[in-house]
């Protein structure tokens, strides 16, 4: 079967990137993350994984709607982008999603992203076939 995949990440729209928290990752901007997201996404679609994009926003509407689509459809991977995970001021978003998805998604692996680039490499490391997915 194939790999199911989601991918949670800030909405670029949401991020004021003048920020200190956002300003780490040199360069970054509006355009280029969403690009970054858009490729990623299908880079992982055209190397045969299901991939579902989820952009959230911050704090409780964000955990809400990550929480809605984990609800909706099960996955193998869950992917939680950088902006999310990397940024101290994130850190009870990020363990929200987590335990949303420990609980929606039981059997799933998490997938960390290792740069704002488009790569199936960071879901390689779990299914490195995109028909072997665990049922």
């Amino acid at each position: 079967m194939t790999v199911t995949a989601i991918q949670i990440g800030l909405d670029p729209d949401v991020i004021d990137y003048s920020s200190p928290d956002f300003a780490q990752f040199g360069g970054l901007s509006r355009d280029r993350l969403r690009a970054a997201n858009d490729e990623n996404v299908a880079a992982l679609r055209a190397a045969g994984y299901q991939v579902d994009n989820c952009l959230i926003d911050f704090g409780p509407a964000g955990v809400e709607k990550a929480r809605h689509w984990l609800d909706a459809k099960r996955y193998d991977a869950v992917l939680i982008g950088a902006g999310v995970r990397l940024v101290a001021s994130n850190t009870l978003l990020l363990e929200s999603i987590v335990n949303a998805a420990h609980v929606a998604q039981p059997g799933c692996r998490f997938v960390f992203n290792q740069a704002a680039k488009a790569t199936p490499d960071d879901i390689r490391r779990w299914y490195p076939d995109p028909e072997g997915a665990p049922r």
